[in-house]
């Protein structure tokens, strides 16, 4: 009963109301794979939606015979052509390579420089606290983003890495998240979703294509008996007031 008053005083808010969104994903095909659905919503709505990919996907791809330089300019065009496909033109690369071995201090003041150029509402980013996610780049991103947050919300924090200005308060919406509490119904846009993903072929062969759009239909329909649609995004969003000093966030 306690929690049910805090959920009234303290709703979490749908991401549907805001305007503007920053979206992190640790590789080229992430944030298609996880939430291209809402992407694709957001965009119709004429939301502002900018991506930050923050690792180049060198390690990653079907053949085995080219270089980690190829694999980046590949899938770099397949990330700009997917992104474009669901309406967003304003994509920025960071120069790290995936697999976990890179300056993480570096990446945070490049996203932190992200965000105070956006100045995005909400904050999007995989969720680093799944015990069973293992990958060091959904992993670290997920940390180095929520941080640069924080950081971004502050004149004197970002002072101290070498920028200027601040953005205030701003919400984290976490995807590949164990523990959603808002959902996006994505009924008219999970086939842009998928569409976007054929679009990552250095990733993605028809067998692989056809589990994963098994599995996320799975998901979207599991999440939509939630929220009363018949498809759904999940996410776990996170205000200013409910990530500190605030323990019954969770149990939202």
């Amino acid at each position: 009963m306690f929690v049910s008053i805090l959920k009234k005083a303290v709703p979490v808010p749908k991401l549907t109301d805001f305007d503007s969104f920053l979206f992190v994903g640790p590789h080229p095909d992430d944030i298609e794979l996880a939430c291209g659905g809402t992407v694709a919503l957001l965009t119709k709505l004429g939301k502002k939606v900018t991506f930050v990919i923050a690792t180049n996907g060198c390690v990653g791809s079907l053949d085995p015979s080219l270089t980690s330089e190829q694999i980046v300019e590949i899938r770099q065009k397949e990330a700009l052509a997917s992104a474009e496909l669901l309406g967003v033109t304003d994509v920025r690369f960071l120069p790290y390579d995936d697999g976990g071995d890179y300056d993480q201090a570096a990446m945070k003041k490049d996203i932190v420089a992200a965000i105070l150029d956006v100045k995005p509402q909400v904050v999007l980013c995989p969720d680093h606290t799944v015990f069973t996610e293992w990958h060091p780049d959904h992993l670290n991103v997920g940390r180095i983003a929520t941080e640069a947050v924080f950081v971004a919300s502050w004149d004197k924090l970002t002072a101290r890495i070498g920028l200027t200005g601040s953005v205030g308060k701003v919400v984290i919406a976490y995807y590949y998240t164990h523990k959603p509490n808002g959902y996006v119904g994505v009924t008219s846009t999970y086939k842009l979703r998928e569409q976007a993903l054929r679009l990552h072929v250095s990733q993605f062969d028809e067998a692989t294509l056809k589990r994963n759009n098994t599995y996320l239909k799975l998901r979207e329909i599991r999440f939509g008996l939630r929220c009363g649609k018949r498809r759904a995004e999940g996410f776990r969003i996170s205000t200013p007031v409910l990530r500190h000093c605030f323990p019954e966030a969770t149990e939202y």
